[in-house]
C-alpha cells in the first residue's frame, strides 16, 4: 500500500510539472527589447515575485544588481534574473503589456545607482543597506531604500505623503514629507513603523 501511494505520488507530481511546463512554454514569450540594466533600488520578493505593489517585508533585492528580463507571460508577468538569481516581476496595477514595461523599466535602470548611494553620509548609506529609513532623509534616499510605493496607494509621487503596505499584519505606514522634501515623520502602527525604520 505505501508504495502505490508513493509511486502515485511520484507520477501525479511528473504530470503536474509537465503541465505547468507546457502552459508556460505556450504562453511565456520573448521579449522584443529585453528589460536589463540594474536594479534602481532596494526591491522585495516574496517566493520569487517582486510585485508592483511593493509590500514591505520578504527578502531584501539589494539596490545595484543587474538585472535582466527577457519573457512576458499574460502582459503581466516578466521573468529573468536579478544578480544572477532567476525571479519574476508582476505589475499588479497594469492594464496593458506597456504599462508592465513601463514599471519594469522604472525600477530596471541603466544607471548603477551604487556609486550615488556611496556618496551619502554613512548612516543613510547603512539604512539604506537594510532596506530602512529615518527622519531627515531625502524623498531620493526613501525612494533607493523602500522602493517605488504602490502606483495605486501613491499616484503622485509629488504628494506629501507615500503609502507603503507592510507584512506586519498587512498595516500600512504612511511617510510624510516637508517642505525641503526631507522625510519628517512615519506614520502607522509600532510593528509596522518598526518594520522599516532605521534605529540609530
Amino acid at each position: 500500500m505505501k508504495n502505490r501511494v508513493s509511486k502515485f505520488g511520484k507520477f501525479g507530481g511528473w504530470i503536474a510539472l509537465a503541465g505547468a511546463a507546457l502552459l508556460s512554454g505556450c504562453v511565456a514569450v520573448p521579449l522584443v527589447q529585453p528589460v536589463s540594466g540594474y536594479t534602481c533600488c532596494n526591491l522585495r520578493s516574496y517566493d520569487g515575485w517582486i510585485s508592483s505593489n511593493n509590500v514591505q517585508g520578504g527578502d531584501l533585492v539589494a539596490a545595484g544588481e543587474p538585472a535582466r528580463f527577457e519573457q512576458i507571460k499574460k502582459n503581466y508577468y516578466l521573468y529573468g534574473t536579478i544578480g544572477g538569481t532567476e525571479l519574476a516581476l508582476r505589475d499588479d496595477n497594469a492594464r496593458s503589456k506597456e504599462d508592465t514595461l513601463r514599471w519594469a523599466n522604472r525600477i530596471i535602470v541603466a544607471e548603477d545607482p551604487r556609486p550615488k548611494l556611496a556618496a551619502w553620509p554613512s548612516d543613510v548609506q547603512k539604512a539604506i543597506r537594510y532596506g530602512r529609513i529615518f527622519t531627515g532623509m531625502t524623498r531620493e534616499q526613501v525612494l533607493m531604500s523602500l522602493g517605488y510605493p504602490s502606483p495605486a496607494d501613491t499616484p503622485d509621487l509629488n504628494a506629501d505623503s507615500w503609502l507603503y503596505w507592510t507584512s506586519i499584519g498587512d498595516f500600512p505606514v504612511d511617510l510624510h514629507f516637508g517642505k525641503d522634501q526631507r522625510l519628517v515623520s512615519i506614520v502607522g502602527r509600532p510593528s509596522a513603523v518598526r518594520m522599516i525604520e532605521a534605529v540609530r
